[in-house]
This record gives structure tokens, sequence and C-alpha cells, in this order.
């Protein structure tokens, strides 16, 4: 009798509060899985929106073209640099489309995942600072793509790893 006590309080106690926790974690999950979709697909609209001042967006096999009264105006593409300094860096960038030069301008870029340093690292995005913003208007062929004081892009202080590849996928995006 002794023993089966010792049982149910040493093993079977811990065993079903612990099933009963993955029970109510498991239900949580499903009752809100629609809604935090719902929220990321209604995020990423506005965030599609802002970037373009409001154009007219429809989606294309390789990320979204760009309408302003019925005429395309550029094109929002999705890239990742693997090149960050906790890993890979998620970006939207709204181009120009191709002018009589062969060059397209930067609308505008937003960071849409990252793991970087919180406090350093994290000035990539445009709610922390606006170093994001110096990349508007920017060209392949009529920007030095190189970090400043050489180059034309501006570095974050104390995350040139990040600075660095946020600037090389966006030049490299431009290049193609």
């Amino acid at each position: 009798m002794a023993i089966n006590k010792t049982l149910f309080r040493k093993i079977l106690k811990p065993t079903l509060l612990a099933l009963s926790c993955a029970f109510f974690l498991a239900f949580t999950h499903q009752i809100t899985k629609k809604t935090i979709e719902s929220n990321q697909r209604q995020y990423e609209e506005r965030l599609l929106r802002e970037m373009v001042n409001g154009a007219e967006l429809e989606k294309s096999s390789s990320g979204y073209n760009v309408f302003r009264e019925g005429t395309q105006i550029g094109t929002i593409e999705q890239l990742t640099t693997s090149h960050g300094y906790n890993g890979k860096i998620d970006l939207l960038i709204a181009l120009t489309l191709t002018s009589l030069t062969g060059d397209r301008e930067v609308i505008s870029v937003r960071v849409t995942h990252h793991e970087e340093t919180p406090g350093i690292g994290d000035k990539i995005e445009p709610e922390v600072s606006n170093w994001i913003h110096q990349f508007v208007g920017k060209s392949a062929h009529h920007t030095n793509w190189t970090l400043s004081p050489e180059g034309d892009i501006d570095i974050i202080s104390g995350a040139t790893i990040t600075s660095r590849a946020v600037t090389n996928a966006i030049a490299e995006t431009l290049a193609e």
C-alpha cells in the first residue's frame, strides 16, 4: 500500500500533470492557429502597401507586381541572406521597373525576419532606426555598394556584419 502511494506521488502525479499541460497547449494552439495566420496575412498586406504608398499589388511567381493607375511601376521581391551575424535575414525589396539605362531603383526595403542582436543589429528594422531607408533611390550602376567611409552605404556602428549582409543582398538583387 505504501509503495502504491509513493508510486502515485513520484511518478503518476507528475506524468498526469505533464499530459494535462500538453493537452492544454495543443488545444490552445488549435484554437488560436487561424487567428494568428489571419493576423500574419493582414500584417504582410499592410507592410506591402506601406512599401509602395498604397499602390495596387498583384501576386506574381516571383513576388508582387506594383501598379499605379493601371500601369505597372515596379515589383516587390522576397530575398534572404544567410550572412547575418546571427544567421538569416529575410527582406522584401520594392524596385522600379528597368529604365532605359537598364537600371532599377529601390522604392523601399523592409526586414520581415531576423535574429540579429537586440539593440545593435536590430537597427535594420525601420521601427528601431532609419538605417534601412538609406537604400531608397539607390541603383546598381549609380551606387558604390561598399560600406562607408569608402562607399555610399552608412554602416550600423557595432553591426558591421549585419550591415554588410543586408547591403550585399540588396546589391545582388539589383545586379540580376
